[in-house]
């Protein structure tokens, strides 16, 4: 229902599915919704494919440019987690193993024991300039916060490719890393063509 005068926000959540009017192939699901940003991909795409992103704004203006309606909800799509409530859970998992209450954190980070609570519930906040601090409190390095990666040295046995495989796995970014083990687990959980 339409009141004159009123102006209406289309709500963008992960998973919704919009479809431009009578064009099947110009299909675009959300993939996550932050800080006015709205990951996407396209239909056509695979879920692994790196999604592409457009503003709030810009995104709703497509829709509305394409009489875009709602057609779906894609289920692995609104199952991600948007990145701010992952490191938020990240944080409060890293300050538990430690030992730490939200406020020994606080003191630590010189901070408010509600900005903990406010980056541990994965809202939006200052955590960029206390990232530094954040680390060294909870006695991380910046890739095991923000992505959830460690590095330890472990003593094992490794064939030459295997060792091969991780100087390389080594010389990786963290979110190359991410999509490398991707791969790697796809590839083990697809089926070998019986030698038969």
């Amino acid at each position: 229902m339409l009141f004159r005068g009123m102006r209406y926000a289309t709500i963008l959540q992960p998973g919704q599915v919009w479809m431009s009017s009578g064009r099947e192939d110009s299909q675009r699901i959300v993939v996550d919704v932050f800080k006015g940003k709205v990951l996407y991909r396209l239909a056509s795409q695979s879920a692994d494919d790196a999604p592409q992103e457009a503003s709030r704004s810009a995104f709703r203006r497509w829709i509305a440019d394409n009489s875009a309606e709602l057609t779906d909800q894609d289920a692995e799509a609104g199952q991600k987690v948007s990145p701010s409530a992952e490191l938020g859970k990240r944080i409060r998992a890293l300050r538990q193993a430690a030992g730490m209450t939200q406020q020994q954190l606080a003191d630590a980070v010189e901070v408010s024991r509600a900005a903990v609570a406010f980056w541990e519930t994965g809202r939006e906040g200052s955590i960029n300039k206390h990232l530094t601090a954040l680390c060294q409190a909870l006695g991380v390095g910046e890739d095991t916060l923000l992505n959830g990666l460690a590095e330890e040295r472990i003593q094992t046995t490794l064939s030459p490719d295997e060792a091969d495989l991780i100087a390389l796995y080594r010389m990786l970014s963290p979110s190359r890393k991410l999509s490398a083990q991707k791969w790697l687990e796809r590839q083990t959980n697809q089926r070998e063509p019986d030698d038969g």
